[in-house]
């Protein structure tokens, strides 16, 4: 269904100096379940290099909105986001090409408009999330169908939605949520993809390579060489678009006692013409991800082992914000979004007096081993959230410490049900993350463990040994430096061996709060994406 919108000059502006009117006709899905509900007010953000970012908010009267003035300038990039009474975003859109604003001139121009779905798979299942909804509506959580071992979720042009699975990608059509066509395969065993903006064009990372998938044409172009972990796609700064891909990725260490070290490669092919072959180039320090400016090309590089995020330019790589064990980031509205951790405090024993003391480098943690060394954790590792302005003035980046989580494991021995131990996390890993348009929201999702040894006296177990594994998927409020949405995939105990004097033996994970329970099982996240979303 289309409507249009306009905003901007009037039609008939008079003394409009160096502004421009644009007329938006707005595609909508005629599914009530798809189509964005509840819209109030309309911000629409216009940007380039030349006249940086405008926004201009209005209220929606039915379907005709002014939003202002917007100055005359080339190579504009058009969004537009929706909310609610409440100030929730139930709306975005996406200009499919950058336009030109022209003085005292009305542009025209089609766009589509979803409501900001964001994604988490599993690889088996693509799960589906509607934070326009309350998280204890029966909606909020869904699955894709479909779609076979999907890897991950990309936004291609805001009317695709690009499942990747093991070797091939599934075009799924925005304003239905069905596939279309068939897959397209690729050359390798894929490990991550990212759009070429403004098309419906990716690069895809795989283990033989990078491929440049045209979607509308269903065309591969393939550079073979080493296994590409991770990929971005930005301006070459000569009028085209280049993928950047990363060789030996390094993972952030997940534990406080564990060694970070590697070294990272990466290497760099036209998306116009990407060649046959790849050539890696080594970089200076180990990097667990790369992102590209999608409006100047810039690089930046998450270091796990330095603690930084860096920019990368000529293979050198120059810190602009401190982040423990950085582990993903992206850009989106010209600032880096980035996550890592800060570490755990776990503590070992010190001879026989059961006393404890900070674990040193290489303590572990587990059941069954005898030469396991970690007790107990006495504060939880945490995840940190930064928003990074592209200049890379770290004055300026906005860092979150996310408090600890912490995990309720309930005896099911005690017919009560209130014989509890509560769980400090031992180790976290951001595994993937994802901006929404405006900058307000970021998706991310994580694994954590949670550990505490078993509890002895004399040669009887008192208390077993609780070792706990979770996949979390969240909404981060960047505005309110909140967690706005939370749920809770999957959380898989282990208990240690138990004896004949141990009373309570029988545990079990605790629910999770109402709205943060997985209503279509349990899972262990492995990728996160959203419509119109920078991942």
């Amino acid at each position: 269904m289309r409507t249009a919108l306009i905003v901007g000059c009037a039609y008939a502006w008079v003394g409009c100096l160096n502004t421009g009117g644009l007329d938006l006709d707005l595609s909508l899905p005629s599914d009530p379940d798809l189509r964005p509900a509840n819209m109030t007010s309309v911000s629409v953000v216009a940007s380039s290099p030349t006249i940086g970012t405008v926004t201009n908010t209005s209220l929606l009267a039915g379907t005709t909105a002014n939003a202002g003035e917007l100055p005359v300038g080339s190579d504009v990039t058009i969004d537009v986001l929706f909310h609610d009474d409440s100030n929730r975003l139930v709306g975005v859109g996406e200009a499919e090409s950058p336009i030109d604003i022209v003085n005292n001139t009305t542009t025209t121009l089609e766009m589509p408009v979803r409501r900001p779905f964001v994604y988490a798979s599993s690889g088996t299942t693509l799960y589906s999330y509607d934070p326009t909804l309350d998280a204890r509506d029966p909606k909020f959580q869904g699955t894709l169908s479909g779609v076979s071992s999907p890897q991950m979720a990309i936004s291609v042009g805001g009317d695709m939605l690009v499942v990747a699975s093991t070797n091939s990608l599934q075009v799924i059509e925005t304003d239905t949520n069905m596939p279309s066509g068939q897959p397209i395969s690729i050359p390798g065993a894929i490990n991550d993809a990212a759009p070429v903006p403004h098309t419906h064009m990716l690069a895809v990372a795989h283990s033989m390579g990078i491929s440049v998938v045209d979607l509308d044409a269903r065309t591969v172009q393939t550079a073979m060489g080493p296994a590409v972990d991770r990929i971005t796609v930005g301006p070459d700064g000569m009028g085209g678009e280049q993928a950047t891909g990363l060789i030996a990725r390094v993972a952030p260490p997940a534990g406080a006692t564990d060694v970070c070290t590697g070294t990272s490669m990466m290497t760099t092919v036209s998306i116009a013409s990407p060649g046959s072959s790849i050539t890696p180039m080594p970089l200076p320090d180990a990097v667990a991800d790369i992102a590209a400016s999608p409006d100047d090309g810039k690089l930046f590089a998450a270091l796990p082992c330095t603690g930084a995020v860096a920019s990368l330019s000529g293979g050198k790589l120059t810190p602009v914000s401190q982040l423990s064990r950085a582990a993903v980031l992206t850009v989106a509205g010209q600032r880096v979004w980035a996550a890592g951790t800060a570490p755990a405090m776990p503590q070992c024993p010190v001879g026989t007096t059961g006393n404890t003391q900070p674990c040193a480098t290489g303590a572990t943690a587990d059941c069954t081993s005898a030469s396991a060394d970690i007790v107990f954790v006495s504060d939880g590792a945490h995840m940190i959230v930064q928003s990074i302005p592209e200049s890379g003035s770290a004055a300026d980046a906005v860092s979150v410490d996310i408090p600890e989580p912490r995990e309720t494991i309930v005896s099911t021995d005690d017919p009560g049900g209130q014989h509890a131990q509560v769980l400090k996390s031992l180790a976290m890993t951001p595994v993937d993350l994802v901006a929404l348009p405006g900058g307000d929201y970021v998706g991310l999702v994580t694994q954590t463990r949670y550990f505490i040894q078993s509890l002895v006296q004399g040669s009887e177990v008192l208390l077993p040994c609780l070792d706990v594994t979770t996949g979390d998927w969240q909404l981060f409020d960047f505005a309110n430096t909140t967690v706005a949405q939370r749920v809770r995939t999957e959380c898989k105990l282990t208990i240690g061996p138990t004896d004949s004097g141990t009373v309570f033996k029988n545990w079990a994970c605790d629910d999770a709060p109402a709205g943060q329970q997985p209503t279509q099982g349990d899972f262990l996240p492995i990728s996160v994406g959203a419509l119109f979303g920078a991942r």
